[in-house]
């Protein structure tokens, strides 16, 4: 290895580990009261130093080529969950090269918006740990904004690092295994062979029996031939749901074996047309969102096995300050810890209006009206006051109203009732224009998840995973709010 490869790896290694986790790389030794104390331990810490020094799992190569002398900043020791634990160095034009032969990994696809997207990547690392594999999740799809945007990728918007030294085991990305996602020319083209949990739940139309289509398949180079997952994995009662139980089986040799022998693999839909086993070192499959351990759409539940990682994945550091920069302005504080407890409330209309269209109900009608989202409010002020004596210096909370609606006389009402709320548009911080179309809903996110209480829309899932957020990381008060027809939240 030459010094321009070292230095290539070191500036590699310290981007991996930069944002989050550093490993002290020295150590402090008390003094010997005595000399003769010394001389008595010395030969001890001699051979401590000897037996720690080859034992440890730091890579060998970088830390016997850089020397004190040099000009190059020396590279961090590595944690035992970092990144380049589980490659074999830097992402190359095809992601085999970059993969360990000694270790199996699990990734997958999706196409269903921002906050469904996350939850799918939440099965990813939950199947990875049942099949003691290692994700390397997608970044996510810009199915919600526009398909003309790029992808944003899983790591800007969760800490990884973090993440991993939580579940203990690496969590890879696909530009840790790939290079040349998102650049103009586009990554080289990999064949894989995946399994398809969604061919079976697509019986009408021009795509029945089917994979899940998605953009993220051309946007990482990737040509797959698609395998439909055996019939056990369906859950009878739960349609569209596959079970999580059987889905672990296709992660080891008994369960391909079984797997392959019931369903052969369909054509890629790419000019090559190549028809390929699921890979069974990298194994993968198109759509994962419905997924369940017992039933249908457990997150709502407390024993579901998904939100045992998903309480894990906190947000980057940086997404956090640009979410504190804007909650500063709004509430018109100096300091991050001036700013004011408040109660976080998300209100979805948007597509939820084709439901009260299906039903001929009008949105007046079909939407909760403000003054009942008001009296959830209140019902949260009045569990903090009871349970958190003292919060806010005895006084009600703030209130920070994030929501989807469009309708200006509708955000009118919601200043008229004293609360606040982040205006994303040109008049106020143009989050767009400054950061990125994805950025309105990403920091919606995080600014509802630090809500000392928060209301939500029932069945909304930015909602319910909002919710559980406050619940887990501040402790929080709760509510949801239904909807559908007059008087659906009366109780």
């Amino acid at each position: 290895m030459d010094k321009t490869e070292t230095s290539t790896r070191a500036q590699w290694l310290h981007h991996r580990t930069k944002s989050n986790y550093y490993i002290p790389a020295t150590s402090r030794w008390v003094a010997a009261r005595t000399q003769r104390q010394f001389w008595l331990l010395a030969p001890l810490l001699v051979l401590a130093t000897f037996v720690l020094y080859h034992s440890s799992d730091v890579d060998i190569d970088v830390r016997i080529r850089w020397q004190p002398d040099s000009q190059e900043e020396p590279p961090p020791v590595l944690g035992p969950y970092n990144v380049s634990r589980a490659v074999l160095g830097p992402p190359t034009a095809r992601f085999r090269d970059t993969l360990r032969p000694d270790l199996k990994y699990i990734t997958g696809f999706v196409a269903g918006g921002y906050t469904n997207d996350f939850m799918t990547y939440v099965n990813i690392v939950l199947l990875a740990q049942f099949t003691r594999r290692i994700a390397v999740i997608p970044p996510f799809s810009p199915s919600h904004i526009g398909y003309n945007e790029s992808n944003i990728p899983f790591g800007d918007v969760f800490d990884v690092p973090r993440l991993a030294e939580a579940l203990q085991t690496p969590v890879l990305e696909w530009r840790d295994i790939k290079k040349d996602i998102g650049s103009v020319a586009g990554p080289m083209s990999d064949k894989l062979g995946c399994w398809s949990s969604w061919a079976p739940m697509e019986t009408e139309g021009p795509r029945a029996g089917m994979a899940r289509s998605n953009t993220l398949e051309d946007r990482l180079g990737l040509d797959i031939s698609y395998t439909t997952v055996p019939e056990s994995c369906k859950m009878p009662e739960a349609h569209p749901y596959v079970s999580t139980w059987q889905l672990v089986t296709l992660g080891f040799h008994s369960g391909w074996l079984r797997g392959t022998q019931e369903n052969q693999p369909m054509k890629s839909e790419r000019p090559s047309g190549h028809r390929t086993f699921p890979d069974e070192q990298l194994l993968c499959f198109d759509f994962l969102y419905f997924m369940g351990t017992v039933g249908p759409f457990e997150w709502e539940e407390e024993y579901h096995p998904g939100w045992q990682i998903a309480t894990k994945m906190h947000f980057t550091p940086r997404m956090v300050q640009i979410a504190n920069d804007f909650l500063m302005r709004l509430f018109d504080v100096q300091m991050e810890e001036y700013i004011p407890p408040f109660i976080s409330v998300h209100v979805r209309h948007g597509d939820f209006g084709n439901e009260c269209s299906r039903a001929s109900i009008p949105t007046s009608d079909c939407f909760a009206p403000l003054s009942v989202i008001a009296r959830r409010v209140q019902e949260v002020q009045d569990e903090l006051a009871n349970t958190r004596s003292g919060l806010n210096g005895g006084e009600p909370l703030k209130v920070l109203m994030t929501s989807d609606e469009r309708d200006t006389a509708w955000w009118d009402d919601v200043r008229s009732l004293g609360w606040h709320f982040v205006d994303h548009g040109p008049r106020g911080e143009d989050t767009a224009a400054k950061f990125g179309k994805w950025y309105p809903p990403l920091l919606d996110s995080v600014i509802q998840s630090m809500g000392t209480g928060f209301v939500g829309t029932h069945r909304s899932t930015m909602s319910l995973i909002a919710k559980r957020r406050v619940q887990d990381w501040q402790g929080g008060a709760v509510r949801d709010v239904r909807w559908g027809y007059p008087g659906a939240d009366d109780h």
